[in-house]
């Protein structure tokens, strides 16, 4: 039947038929492209490009040297509310020095502190804020609108955000879209956008990764359902889309000279990685361990693993030597991540590459691609609302 096809195919084009072999040939390319189209990976239920219920950036900073700047929009034509949620994880040093620095003479213990805080913006409304300053309320008697000199620039008011309550402040963002009540609704009306910009003027950027609400399942409680069935948690089943079944990066290896920048330089890969599970009720972190399986140019595998611990930020070459291009031998790296076996929480993330020459880095950052879709349930408790 392929080579029939394809004869057709070709007369039309050619005015005559083609020989037999010319037939066998095309008929398998098209057999091969039927199966491409028909075998393909299970897609992944994100979005980094489209409007969703819940936006997670995965990578927020604040600290002597860097700040993130936030930008949510409203892509509807009403009223859209949401409930977010930051969440520095920045280790404190119990005793003398900087946890971050690597120069704590002491332990090292996580803060996971978490502050809460609502938006609301009218229909097809941008809003930004700087996470180390916040956004005040204007008052009352001050309209904010584009036009007014009183206004700081983030357009009409959103509503208060809360600048940085500790620097550093390195860790995530979540908002969920919720009604006037503060009920979680699966509206898919906002869409997000991070930009983290260093004192000396280097800006990097990424995508917040969105998961869209299912229209019919949602019922408004205090725990969100991701992806996954019916469970005692989640009696009606997902009341949103899970969280992808795995990451793949494609990067440079560790200590890889930039096609860039030149022999003179060096390229290193970070990676932040945020559980899916959350729980913001009784602020306890979630833990999932990562499985790294790694495949360099000729296609030669190597695997590793770490842990990530509610939030994990981390140059993929300081898990294992791996990921050094010394020990891959090409320039370029695909990294698969997926939780291990029984994990209870997949994951989403960012990467962002520091190309370094002179001492210098320049930086950016860039969304890792999903594929297909968890089969189980990940969880978001958020406070009762009223």
């Amino acid at each position: 039947m392929g080579e029939a096809v394809i004869a057709t195919a070709y007369r039309r084009r050619h005015g005559r038929t083609p020989g037999s072999w010319t037939a066998r040939v095309c008929a398998a390319l098209l057999g091969v492209l039927f199966a491409v189209s028909v075998a393909h990976p299970a897609r992944a239920a994100s979005t980094t490009e489209g409007s969703a219920s819940i936006l997670i950036f995965p990578k927020v900073i604040f600290d002597s040297s860097r700040d993130t700047f936030i930008q949510i929009s409203n892509t509807s034509n009403s009223m859209v509310h949401a409930h977010c949620f930051y969440v520095n994880a920045a280790p404190l040093c119990i005793g003398n020095g900087d946890c971050l620095a690597g120069t704590c003479n002491g332990t090292c213990e996580p803060q996971w502190v978490e502050i809460d805080f609502s938006i609301w913006l009218t229909k097809q409304q941008p809003t930004h804020w700087g996470v180390g300053s916040g956004r005040f309320s204007n008052p009352a008697d001050v309209p904010c609108d584009p036009d007014n000199a009183e206004c700081d620039g983030a357009g009409l008011d959103p509503g208060r955000v809360p600048p940085a309550s500790s620097i550093p402040f390195v860790g995530e963002l979540r908002c969920i879209e919720v009604d006037q009540s503060g009920a979680p609704i699966s509206g898919n009306h906002l869409k997000g956008e991070a930009t983290i910009v260093s004192s000396d003027g280097d800006a990097s950027k990424y995508n917040a990764v969105g998961l869209l609400g299912e229209p019919f399942t949602n019922d408004g409680d205090d725990t969100l359902c991701l992806g996954g069935g019916m469970t005692d948690d989640c009696p009606s089943g997902a009341e949103y889309e899970g969280c992808g079944d795995h990451l793949i990066l494609n990067h440079y290896a560790g200590g890889a000279d930039s096609l860039l920048l030149g022999p003179q330089s060096e390229v290193q890969t970070e990676v932040t990685l945020v559980p899916c599970r959350a729980d913001y009720e009784h602020q306890i972190p979630t833990k999932v361990v990562v499985q790294f399986t790694v495949y360099n140019e000729l296609e030669v595998r190597f695997s590793a693993s770490t842990t990530v611990d509610c939030w994990g930020n981390f140059f993929l070459d300081s898990i294992r030597n791996i990921f050094d291009v010394g020990v891959l031998q090409t320039r370029f790296v695909e990294t698969q991540m997926r939780p291990a076996n029984g994990a209870n929480s997949g994951f989403v993330g960012v990467a962002e590459e520091y190309h370094v020459i002179d001492g210098r880095p320049v930086r950016v950052a860039y969304n890792i691609h999903e594929a297909g879709t968890r089969a189980q349930t990940d969880l978001i408790f958020i406070p009762e609302g009223p």
